[in-house]
């Protein structure tokens, strides 16, 4: 698959808002998109995905790889100086999905969603070609929210994967993939869970969002479509009952993508707001 398509078919959000930006920048987005999906992908696989995983990073460090997308990406790396610590953070959140994901605390799904979203987040913002470093840090927590809104959409989804992302603290009784899967388990309390779960991820939305006055004219309105689109598919979380969030797939429809372009467009441009600046 061409690298582009990777971020069209599966980050149809950014996609969307990535629409607004240059096209070589869209471009060299892609391609970091492309190169995380990829990572992703081999611990979704049910078998092997520590071997699969492992081969990748070896192949990743290998000077005369032949892998296209590893080959894509480091000229990536090199064009806007990526640090290291944010690719090798990204392997090593990603290893931890090849164990039993069990998560006791709020601050362990936080340090998770640093290593698999977060950095991806730091590196977005050497793309951005952003001089403030303060940009790095805002941009490691609007990667937290995204990350925390995938985890609110996809519980059903990722217990099939035998993971529940949901702090046991977050949990009034003890549930398992298994239980999900079976339909075994009190609804009403996983989804006051995952309500809870989209709560804190606006937190760190609203801090990401203060990071856009840190970014290039060209790129800031891009990126806050794209952070109040993730938003919206937690704002439509929000508003279901419980038995209507575990029977569907819950994702934007092109009108709302459109409404949702129009509404930012006026708060961007009309209102005034600290993202300008």
């Amino acid at each position: 698959m061409k690298t582009e398509l990777y971020i069209k078919n599966h980050g149809k959000s950014f996609y969307w808002a990535g629409k607004f930006l240059k096209k070589d920048i869209l471009e060299d987005c892609s391609i970091l998109y492309a190169f995380c999906r990829v990572v992703d992908n081999l611990v979704d696989e049910k078998s092997n995905s520590k071997n699969n995983l492992k081969k990748f990073t070896q192949e990743y460090k290998n000077k005369n790889s032949k892998n296209l997308v590893i080959n894509k990406f480091k000229k990536i790396e090199s064009k806007y100086r990526i640090p290291k610590k944010y690719i090798l953070d990204l392997f090593y959140g990603v290893s931890l999905d090849t164990k039993n994901v069990k998560i006791k605390t709020t601050n362990e799904l936080l340090k998770y969603s640093y290593y698999v979203a977060g950095t991806v987040g730091a590196m977005m913002a050497y793309i951005f070609n952003t001089t403030n470093s303060k940009a790095v840090k805002h941009a490691i927590d609007l990667g937290i929210a995204m990350q925390l809104t995938n985890i609110s959409r996809d519980v059903v989804k990722d217990a099939h994967l035998k993971r529940l992302y949901l702090p046991k603290s977050f949990l009034k009784e003890d549930i398992t993939p298994e239980d999900i899967i079976n339909n075994n388990f009190n609804k009403k309390y996983l989804f006051f869970a995952i309500k809870k779960l989209i709560y804190l991820a606006d937190r760190y939305y609203i801090n990401g969002n203060r990071g856009i006055k840190f970014l290039p004219k060209t790129i800031k309105f891009p990126i806050f479509l794209a952070s109040l689109m993730y938003q919206g598919i937690s704002k439509k979380i929000i508003n279901y009952d419980e038995d209507e969030y575990f029977s569907k797939h819950t994702y934007l429809n092109v009108f709302e993508k459109i409404i949702m372009t129009i509404k930012t467009f006026y708060i961007f441009v009309f209102i005034k707001n600290n993202y300008k600046n």
